[in-house]
C-alpha cells in the first residue's frame, strides 16, 4: 500500500468515524476468517499426508505378503514331501543291504534323484551337515559321541537330512554331534 493510500484511508476514516469503525471490524473479521481458513488447509493437508503415508504402507506391506505367498506357498506341500523322500532313502538302504542292489535300488534312487529336482525347482534344498561345526538354527542334536578325529561341537554324522526352503528353515537335520574323549 502506497503512502498516498492511507492518507487518504485517514482522511475518509476522520470524515465519517462510523465508516471506519466498520471497514476495520471488517477486516478483523476477514483476517480471522483466513486464520482459520488457513489453519483447516494446513489441518486438511496433514491429514492427507498422513493418510497417503499409511497407504502406501498398506502397498508395501501387501506386496511383502504376495512376494512371500508366491515363495512360501509350497511350504506346506514340501514338508509333507519330505517323508516321501525319506521313505525312499529308508527303502534305498534297505535294498542295498539286503543283497538286492540291482534294479530295485537303481530305480529308487533314480524316483528319489527326480524328486529332490523338482523340490529344488521349488526352493528347496538340503542342509549341509556332516563335518560342519553344530549350528543350533540349522541342527537337532539327537546325541553326542566322543570322537578323538573330529573337533567338538561338530557334527560326525547325519541321521536325517534338514532342509531349507529358499532362506527359511524347512525341517533341522538330526545329527549326532562330537564331543571331545576325555569328557
Amino acid at each position: 500500500m502506497s503512502e498516498t493510500d492511507r492518507d487518504g484511508e485517514r482522511d475518509q476514516a476522520a470524515q465519517s468515524p462510523d465508516q471506519g469503525t466498520e471497514r476495520g471490524e471488517e477486516e478483523t473479521g476477514d483476517e480471522s476468517r483466513l486464520e482459520r481458513a488457513e489453519a483447516t488447509a494446513a489441518e486438511f493437508r496433514e491429514q492427507f499426508l498422513r493418510t497417503a503415508a499409511e497407504l502406501e504402507n498398506v502397498r508395501r506391506r501387501a506386496a511383502r505378503d504376495v512376494e512371500s505367498a508366491h515363495r512360501f506357498g509350497v511350504e506346506r506341500f514340501a514338508r509333507e514331501m519330505l517323508a516321501v523322500v525319506d521313505s525312499l532313502e529308508m527303502g534305498r538302504e534297505a535294498a542295498r543291504s539286503a543283497g538286492e542292489g540291482g534294479a530295485v535300488a537303481e530305480g529308487m534312487e533314480a524316483t528319489l534323484r527326480l524328486l529332490l529336482a523338482v523340490l529344488e525347482k521349488f526352493g528347496v534344498t538340503p542342509i549341509e551337515a556332516d563335518g560342519e561345526p553344530f549350528d543350533p538354527e540349522a541342527h537337532e542334536a539327537i546325541m553326542t559321541q566322543p570322537s578323538s578325529e573330529a573337533g567338538p561341537d561338530s557334527v560326525i554324522g547325519v541321521i536325517q537330512q534338514g532342509y531349507r526352503i529358499h532362506d527359511r528353515l524347512l525341517r533341522p537335520a538330526r545329527v549326532i554331534v562330537a564331543r571331545s574323549p576325555d569328557e
